[in-house]
């Protein structure tokens, strides 16, 4: 089974949206397991330009941009990871 990559960008200066994001995606890793592959950045990078994102925190999952702007739910997380195949 090959893994869901989820990329988590967080802002420069952390907030608690961030924090936030972290707790919740620390969760669902866990639950995952090797399911899920998560790469984090901090800051604006080339990537962040490249999916055209706008604010922080977003989380790019298997390349599409599934949340930006705020931490959303656990439930949110969950059906995104299942839309992508998990």
């Amino acid at each position: 089974m090959s893994k869901v990559k989820i990329e988590v960008f967080l802002s420069a200066s952390s907030d608690r949206n961030d924090a936030g994001l972290s707790r919740l995606l620390e969760e669902i890793e866990r639950d995952f397991g090797d399911s899920v592959e998560m790469i984090y950045y901090s800051g604006q990078n080339e990537l962040f330009d490249e999916y055209c994102l706008t604010a922080t925190p977003a989380v790019v999952i298997e390349e599409m941009v599934k949340i930006m702007g705020f931490c959303p739910s656990r439930e949110t997380i969950v059906n995104a990871l299942q839309e992508s195949g998990l």
